[in-house]
This record gives structure tokens, C-alpha cells and sequence, in this order.
């Protein structure tokens, strides 16, 4: 039997790293293509984990941190891309 629960918590995770690893090709590596490539598999992922969280799935806070602290990252090497790059 699939436990939802941790199906949230996984897509959260995944997407979220699968992610940031886009957002260094585009912030720091400056490889748009490459970026755009892993977005779109991180898209697909977060976009399941938001319609799940809204269909009441699944609804835990650390999922929320994790994707919180993708966030936080995104912020802090666009920054440092706009200076650095």
C-alpha cells in the first residue's frame, strides 16, 4: 500500500534539488540551455508535489522547508550570479 504521506515529502525533496541543480547551471555556470533542460523535470516534479499538497495528500511543514530553502538558495546565487558572472 503506497503511505501518500512520504510521496509528498519525496517530490518535495527531489524537486526541489533537481531544482537548484538548474538554477547553478543558470546562476553560476551561466549554461542557459542546460538549466532550462533540468527545469523541466524539476517543473513536473513540484508541479505534482503542489497539486497533491492542494488535493490534501499529503500536508506536512518539512516539505514547506525544503522547498522554502530551494528558494533561499535561488535568491542567494542569483545574486551572486548577477555580480559574479
Amino acid at each position: 500500500m503506497i503511505r501518500t504521506e512520504n510521496i509528498g515529502l519525496d517530490l518535495a525533496v527531489v524537486g526541489s534539488g533537481t531544482s537548484i541543480v538548474g538554477v547553478f547551471y543558470m546562476n553560476v555556470l551561466a549554461e542557459y540551455r542546460t538549466a532550462m533542460l533540468i527545469w523541466c523535470i524539476s517543473n513536473v516534479l513540484l508541479m505534482t508535489f503542489f497539486y497533491g499538497q492542494y488535493r490534501k495528500w499529503w500536508d506536512d511543514c518539512l516539505s514547506s522547508e525544503v522547498v522554502c530553502a530551494m528558494y533561499g538558495f535561488m535568491l542567494v546565487s542569483g545574486i551572486w550570479g548577477l555580480f559574479n558572472v
